[in-house]
């Protein structure tokens, strides 16, 4: 690649995500840049996750400048936002803290929700939604992976129906609900803090969906916890500056209704991804993260009404469900 600077060996490999791809630090310039790979060649997932990046960078949310593309390599540079991420950050951090940095994510996020959705510009991730096919296909991978896989259940037919069944409704019920742009991780783990500031990483999979998914992923984190009193002022910090830019919820009630929805969905989702990450890859270090993940499920559940006789069948073989 033209420019692309000399690389020592060996590499300094970053700590990544769930994906199969690998992050390593490398000199650049005068500084260093982050080198993307994957495993195997990916030119569309790579011009994919470019025009995500450019969409997003064109609306003003804080995402990596890209400097160079290998396309032949399948090798993405791009800038260097460090190793600390919010989750790290706030370790030991007091409320004033927290409140800073959780009002400037909401602030990005809010950026990503509404420039994003009104940028007149084409990018794939408006191509792309949370919609019911999508919303299954991951409450099914938690079933798989998690249910059968992790914890070796044996559905009966009438469990399982119950239990899809339930899911299914979920899936309608978010299907239905207005759509705007999502990054679609958007926690603690993918938010860095540079010189005091967020920037946001892993931002490829952005999809249209509901605005309470976003809010779901970053208020009922599973790395990052948050108590009820300090999550429900964050909810209203968020439809407070969203009323700021233009849109206003009017039914307080129906936000909360639909932020426990996309919550019930979202944490279930995340729990696959733990469980598929111990059984399929072998990498059991997402396991500590089925414990909070799972009290999220416990405390939204009896909120509703359709949702409780799946999450009762769901706890008869799911003891962090009890």
């Amino acid at each position: 690649m033209r420019g692309m600077p000399a690389v020592p060996e060996p590499l300094l490999r970053l700590k990544g995500d769930a994906s199969r791809r690998a992050f390593y630090r490398v000199p650049y310039r005068a500084g260093t840049a982050v080198m993307m790979v994957r495993d195997e060649l990916q030119p569309e997932e790579d011009r994919s996750f470019i025009d995500v990046r450019n969409h997003l960078a064109a609306c003003g949310a804080a995402v990596p400048e890209i400097y160079e593309y290998d396309e032949d390599n399948g090798v993405i540079l791009m800038e260097d936002f460090g190793d600390r991420t919010l989750e790290e950050r706030l370790r030991g951090a007091d409320e004033e803290t927290f409140t800073h940095f959780y009002r400037a994510a909401i602030d990005e996020l809010l950026t990503i929700q509404i420039r994003g959705t009104s940028l007149r510009r084409e990018c794939i991730a408006r191509h792309r939604a949370f919609d019911q096919k999508k919303l299954m296909e991951e409450l099914d991978f938690f079933l798989l992976h998690t249910v059968e896989g992790l914890y070796r259940a044996s559905l009966g037919k009438s469990e399982r129906e119950a239990i899809r069944g339930g899911f299914s409704l979920l899936a309608a019920r978010l299907a239905a609900l207005p759509r705007v742009l999502n990054h679609r991780d958007y926690h603690s783990r993918n938010l860095m803090v540079v010189d005091g500031a967020l920037k946001i990483v892993d931002f490829q999979d952005a999809r249209m969906g509901p605005c309470q998914y976003d809010l779901a992923s970053l208020l009922r984190d599973s790395y990052t916890v948050l108590d009820g009193s300090f999550r429900n002022r964050m909810v209203e910090y968020y439809l407070r500056e969203s009323a700021a830019r233009g849109i206003a919820w009017h039914d307080r009630g129906v936000f909360l209704e639909r932020f426990d929805l996309m919550g019930l969905q979202r944490n279930l989702k995340a729990c696959g991804t733990f469980g598929y990450m111990a059984v399929a890859r072998g990498n059991e270090s997402y396991l500590k993260y089925l414990e909070p993940t799972f009290a999220y499920v416990r405390e939204n559940a009896p909120r509703v009404d359709f949702m409780r006789e799946c999450v009762q069948f769901l706890a008869r073989h799911v003891p962090l469900l009890r």
